[in-house]
């Protein structure tokens, strides 16, 4: 399977874990070995463009930032990424 790096960042806030949370759920549910890392340093999510968290992202690629993706949304991209 290919590796693939899958980040959560935000600034530490319920929000931002909720999101942390309902990834690496949806990432164990499609294959145990895959990592989500939690992020909180804000100069991360500058680096990446986002002006908003929390952020979703793949590869460096931000999916969605300063939204809650639903787990079926979530779902789609890691396969997508994890396929391509």
């Amino acid at each position: 399977m290919k590796k693939i790096n899958i980040q959560v960042l935000g600034a530490g806030c319920p929000t931002c874990k909720t999101l942390y949370d309902k990834v690496l759920e949806v990432a164990k549910k499609i294959n145990s070995t895959l990592e989500v890392e939690y992020i909180t340093d804000v100069t991360k999510i500058v680096e990446l463009g986002a002006m908003s968290s929390p952020v979703f992202a793949i590869d460096g690629e931000v999916i969605t930032a300063g939204k809650m993706p639903n787990e079926q949304e979530i779902k789609d991209v890691i396969l997508e990424k994890l396929n391509s």
